[in-house]
């Protein structure tokens, strides 16, 4: 009897250690699986997670593409290590090697495909459409339907009719599952980032943030040369304060752009098209931004130069002459008509 109890106790303990050596092996087997680097061939790389897919969706698409061993391998992996993976949605680009775990840890952290786009300087909201409506999130008129509208910015121009001038410019990576929504938010937040300073200065300047982004929109319109910028919103405030008409010629465009008028040039007929944002019919800033200015046109609106000059004409360099008087401009203007 005890012999037998003997016996019995050594097949027990082997069965234990086979066991144990069974697992061990396994686990080894399962460890190095999720841990090889495998190569990850070009079409396997585009990988999208829906929303609502779960681990194991993910984990058995990957062990269908060869990009991970069996999915109880890896919670048996993910089990040791004793964390609990939550995949995110989106679009990913897997890069040529990685590991399973690797692999996990890019959906874990939604280190999704980004997408570039560049919105230059001094667009207005149209072109603005243009350019996103041209990439993968959505149409132009999507966009155009949320520009036309002030749900991003209220808080801080209640009067805002658009987002026109708070769209910033800059170069933006976005998800390629962005939405317009999420887009055109992350711009006018980038807006509020970028100016938070000068916003802070505006009260002593006695300007809301509608009058100072509009005044830079006429800067950032009138010239591209840098170092005119400050001397140019000199003008114009020199001009505000005698109550002169501005005549802004971009405001011209805008009004006529406004109405879908605009053919590419302004006729002589227009210049006193009736519109509250012709600065050739109307004093005063127009009712709202006619561009999205850079940060330079910004800065250049809240710290204008003490300067004598009302009148300024463009030249064939692309810069401007400056004049005091209404005598010297006419000359100005002629002299550099002539030379056309």
């Amino acid at each position: 009897m005890v012999l037998v109890e003997r016996l019995l106790k050594y097949i027990f303990i082997l069965l234990l250690l086979g066991h144990v050596i069974v697992g061990a092996l396994y686990f080894r087997s399962a460890y190095s699986q999720v841990f090889l680097p495998r190569d990850i061939p070009e079409q396997a790389r585009a990988f999208s997670i829906p929303q609502g897919a779960s681990l194991s969706d993910v984990l058995q698409r990957l062990e269908d593409l060869d990009l991970a061993p069996s999915p109880l391998y890896v919670r048996i992996i993910i089990a040791w290590d004793g964390k609990r993976v939550v995949v995110k949605k989106g679009h990913y680009l897997l890069p040529q090697q990685a590991s399973t775990w690797e692999i996990l840890e890019i959906f874990e952290q939604g280190k999704v495909e980004l997408h570039k786009v560049t919105i230059p300087e001094g667009l207005d909201k149209w072109q603005v459409a243009d350019i996103l409506g041209d990439q993968r999130w959505g149409d132009r008129d999507a966009f155009l339907k949320l520009i036309n509208s002030n749900a991003f910015i209220r808080d801080v121009d209640p009067n805002a009719l658009d987002l026109e001038g708070y769209l910033y410019p800059e170069t933006y990576m976005f998800p390629k599952d962005a939405t317009p929504e999420e887009i055109l938010q992350s711009m006018v937040n980038q807006f509020l980032n970028e100016t938070k300073t000068l916003r802070l200065n505006l009260e002593q300047r006695g300007l809301t943030v509608r009058e100072w982004v509009t005044l830079a929109s006429l800067i950032e319109r009138e010239t591209s040369v840098p170092e005119e910028r400050t001397l140019i919103a000199g003008v114009f405030e020199n001009r505000l304060q005698k109550g002169m008409l501005l005549q802004c010629d971009p405001t011209i465009i805008y009004s006529l752009k406004r109405e879908n008028l605009y053919k590419g040039k302004i006729y002589k007929s227009q210049i006193r098209y009736d519109s509250p944002y012709n600065t050739y019919v109307y004093k005063g800033l127009p009712p709202g931004p006619i561009a999205n200015p850079g940060l330079p046109s910004l800065e250049a609106a809240s710290n204008p130069d003490k300067t004598p000059y009302l009148f300024f004409v463009a030249r064939k360099d692309g810069g401007h002459q400056f004049s005091k008087t209404l005598r010297e401009h006419n000359r100005a203007v002629a002299k550099f008509r002539k030379r056309r």
